[in-house]
């Protein structure tokens, strides 16, 4: 009787272990599938990671043009045509761009009446050419109709645009509004490329006078013997104007070489150095008092300053929000230093 109970624990043991190795066998199968699928799954983590999205957010806003990045800053109101102007250097003194104030509701003949206020020019500044500006296919004709008899306007066009002749116009306005009849899609468009009145000026030029060559080579044989002694000379200076806020009016370029002066000015000066009189006696005197330490400080010697500037090209709104492109934007570029 024991020895068959003993074999039916037996058995019955035989088949608990069995059970339980199969449940284990069937569960370890599982876990490593389970782990498998989490280890492809976590690969495939990193390709929409955090890190990934913010690196190709990177290159996609490194790719953005300067142009884009102008019209975000300035909401629209920088043309197209203005930053490509100022890009290619134009040599024209100054271009205004004039947006319409008013645009008119279709009329019978279906033209819209464009209102420009003109700002006043400067003293020294003459009207050469008015045009009004669109983009190519999207004005189709402009009429001047406060002249005596109303005429259409001649019109040149490039590949982009096409700009119709309104000087007459402009020039025989009543007071500083023009009005112009255009036909064609005149709707402004949020991305500065929307009808524009160009105007053109020329400025007087401010003759200077020019010194003959042998004075000129003559300063340069005195300056190589001088230079040794006066540290007077340009140096460099590079202007950003976001450092300055200048760029809150100051579309393009972003900064420029404005060179600077520095060092000191010792006598006897270098004709390069192109003293005054002041200059000369001012450090003779600071000279002969270094010994006396009462009125030694009290004359210093002459500075060394900019004695002449060139100017440089920008585009600017200016103090009524019109956008202006200038060719010599005077005074902004060191050219020569001195002693004074």
């Amino acid at each position: 009787m024991s020895s068959t109970r003993y074999i039916l624990l037996l058995v019955a043991g035989t088949v608990c272990v069995y059970g339980l190795w199969r449940t284990g066998s069937l569960s370890w199968r599982t876990s490593a599938v389970h782990a498998k699928a989490s280890i492809q799954f976590d690969l495939s983590i990193p390709v929409s990671s955090p890190s990934v999205i913010h690196h190709r957010s990177l290159n996609k806003t490194s790719r953005r043009t300067n142009n884009d990045k102008v019209h975000r800053k300035y909401r629209g109101a920088v043309s197209k045509y203005m930053l490509e102007l100022y890009h290619r250097r134009s040599d024209v003194d100054i271009v205004r761009a004039l947006r319409p104030i008013r645009v008119s509701v279709p009329t019978s003949d279906g033209a819209r009446i464009l209102a420009f206020t003109v700002p006043p020019a400067d003293p020294d500044e003459t009207l050469e050419v008015a045009e009004l500006l669109g983009v190519a296919g999207a004005i189709l004709r402009v009429r001047l109709d406060q002249v005596r008899e109303p005429t259409s306007c001649k019109s040149r066009r490039d590949d982009s645009w096409r700009a119709f002749n309104v000087t007459s116009g402009v020039a025989t306005r009543d007071g500083d509004t023009v009005k112009l009849r255009v036909y064609g899609r005149v709707g402004y468009r949020p991305c500065g490329d929307g009808p524009i009145l160009l105007l053109s000026y020329t400025k007087a030029k401010q003759k200077r006078p020019r010194r003959s060559v042998p004075e000129e080579e003559q300063e340069e044989d005195d300056g190589l013997r001088r230079r040794r002694r006066n540290s007077c000379r340009r140096r460099s200076l590079y202007v950003d104007f976001s450092l300055i806020a200048y760029d809150e009016w100051i579309v393009a370029p972003p900064g420029y070489e404005a060179y600077q002066c520095s060092g000191k000015c010792f006598y006897p000066f270098g004709d390069h150095l192109s003293p005054t009189k002041h200059a000369i006696v001012q450090t003779l005197v600071h000279g002969a008092l270094q010994g006396n330490d009462n009125l030694g400080k009290a004359v210093g010697r002459a500075c060394c300053v900019p004695t002449r500037l060139a100017p440089t090209s920008l585009l600017y709104l200016d103090s009524s929000g019109t956008l202006t492109y200038q060719y010599g934007y005077e005074d902004m570029v060191v050219t020569e230093c001195g002693c004074r």
